[in-house]
């Protein structure tokens, strides 16, 4: 498991709480598993989705 290094907190409202719980439920994990899923998953299609961009932009450059 990767070594922690930081920590944080988050303020949610008692319906977000609410499904985090029901959906860390049933994918049986916990809550803060399910929040870093959420956020590496997030961050992986943003980053996709910009280097997509980009490539795109270079290829109509050269066009």
């Amino acid at each position: 498991m990767a070594k922690i290094n930081n920590r944080f907190q988050i303020l949610l409202t008692d319906e977000e709480v609410r499904l985090l719980k029901s959906e860390s439920e049933k994918r049986n994990i916990s809550q803060g598993e399910l929040l870093r899923l959420a956020l590496k998953n997030e961050v992986y299609k943003k980053s996709s989705l910009v280097k997509r961009n980009a490539l795109h932009q270079f290829v109509e450059f050269l066009d």
